[in-house]
């Protein structure tokens, strides 16, 4: 293959790389991540769990989180929102066990005929 006569001599690799290093700087909010800890919304979402198998687990692991959200400046509404729930909950629990009982109790005066 030939060049034609007029055309530029063909250029080895991808020439010299731009000034400035290429890329420049990052936009900011890169770099560092911060040093705030994830722990108060990873005991709220744990607490959010123990709604359904451990109630009381659920109002200690709420209230461990609000206050460590409290002493970092984070927002505590995860935490909050477990233990509240946890409350609410349990008492709903409490109150199925005594309806059970209850209809347990009735029940079992109704089959005898007393």
């Amino acid at each position: 293959m030939t060049t034609p006569p007029n055309a530029p001599p063909p250029s080895e690799g991808y020439g010299d790389p731009p000034p400035g290093g290429g890329y420049g700087a990052p936009p900011p909010g890169y770099g560092q991540p911060s040093s705030q800890s994830n722990t108060p919304t990873i005991l709220g979402i744990i607490g959010i769990v123990c709604w359904f198998c451990c109630q009381p687990a659920s109002i200690a692991l709420g209230l461990i989180g609000q206050s460590q959200a409290n002493k970092s400046g984070q927002s505590a509404t995860l935490p909050k929102v477990a233990w509240i729930g946890g409350i609410v909950a349990l008492i709903i629990a409490i109150a199925l066990y005594v309806l059970g009982l209850a209809v347990g109790d009735n029940a079992a005066t109704s089959s005898t005929g007393y």
